[in-house]
């Protein structure tokens, strides 16, 4: 321990450009991340919000809620269970001063709807509760929307985060909301885990098909064609971190040959010299990561809520991990030539 932090203040210089080259493949990572699951939510968090294992939809639409439409067979459905909630779907248009915002309408339902995280839920046919994303574009609570092409309007009560359809915004009306709608269908039931023995019998419904919560999600186009590419630019940014951090300590082994022979040659044991190595990778990574760890919660202080970000405080303690592993990893070279060296050929004995 004492010889690597020795060795640590005596090449402060050195040491500090290998930190600061992990500290930002750490932030790459970690930024990557948060970009990637902020994605998902814009795809799948209104399907998640819903809490609910299974749906009833139609069949013929590849799992697609927005083109599901079960108002034919909701009789039958009931006639098999009567724990479903229905849910309705309407595309529509929020008009602004400024722009018109796509927004996906759908009815609320006390036992799968989550709470408001501001204000309240809409009460009545005159209320509705928006995504917390529009409060960028100059919402706020008691104000009116109107959709587009409609003499239709409605009050504000509050805002929900993370209610997002394939990265158009949710808003959640009464029924009767619904009802004032001039486009809205029965677009799926929703049923808890508990109701899995029942898909035989809801299968047997004409055109509809029972369907699990991530087969909803999987059937998102933009939800694959988005996390896929994204994962793989984590992968490799791992396996470009080990081969850096290799290439970084095999160097700085090789350079210090010399002083690691006389330390040989004066009794200093492997295990003391791969100790210090250790110790110095530990060191080095847990400050690199935790510099990231901070700029990262900085930066989601300050980034727009509009911007597809979001910080998963489990996944970035595994991120984390992962690149204490990788460091590691990349020492191995530098541990293998440490055992290797000679002490009389490193000192340039006979």
């Amino acid at each position: 321990m004492k010889l690597a932090l020795r060795e640590l203040n005596f090449y402060k210089f050195k040491y500090v450009l290998v930190t600061l080259i992990l500290f930002l493949l750490a932030f790459l990572v970690l930024f990557i991340s948060a970009l990637a699951q902020g994605l998902a939510k814009e795809n799948v968090s209104g399907v998640e919000a819903w809490n609910q294992e299974y749906f009833v939809i139609s069949e013929g639409v590849d799992d697609s809620l927005t083109q599901s439409n079960i108002e034919g067979q909701i009789d039958q459905i009931e006639g098999v269970t009567d724990e479903g909630h229905n849910i309705e779907f309407s595309a529509n248009s929020l008009i602004t001063s400024d722009s018109t915002i796509d927004v996906v309408l759908t009815n609320t339902d006390e036992d799968i709807v989550p709470q408001a995280d501001e204000g309240r839920l809409p009460e009545n046919s005159e209320e509705i509760l928006l995504n917390y994303k529009l409060t960028d574009e100059g919402y706020s609570i008691g104000d009116t929307v109107e959709l587009k092409d409609t003499d239709v309007t409605f009050e504000i009560t509050g805002f929900t985060d993370d209610i997002m359809y394939a990265h158009t915004s949710m808003a959640y009306l009464t029924d009767g909301g619904m009802e004032r709608l001039d486009s809205t269908s029965i677009a799926a039931v929703a049923l808890p885990e508990n109701m899995s023995g029942i898909s035989d019998d809801i299968n047997n419904i004409e055109d509809v098909k029972m369907v699990s919560e991530d087969d909803i999600k999987q059937a998102i186009p933009s939800y694959q064609a988005e996390q896929q590419p994204l994962n793989l630019m984590i992968v490799f940014l791992f396996i470009i971190s080990a081969i850096v951090l290799s290439a970084f300590f095999y160097v700085i082994t090789i350079q210090k040959s010399s002083q690691l022979g006389i330390l040989k040659a004066i009794g200093t044991k492997n295990s003391e010299l791969v100790k210090a190595i250790l110790v110095q990778v530990l060191l080095i990574t847990l400050i690199g990561v935790i510099l990231s760890v901070v700029i990262m919660f900085a930066l989601n202080n300050v980034i727009p809520v509009s911007m597809p970000f979001y910080l998963n405080t489990g996944l970035m303690m595994i991120v984390s991990g992962l690149f204490l592993v990788v460091a590691f990893l990349g020492a191995i070279l530098s541990l293998v030539r440490i055992i290797k060296i000679d002490p009389l050929d490193a000192i340039g004995g006979e």
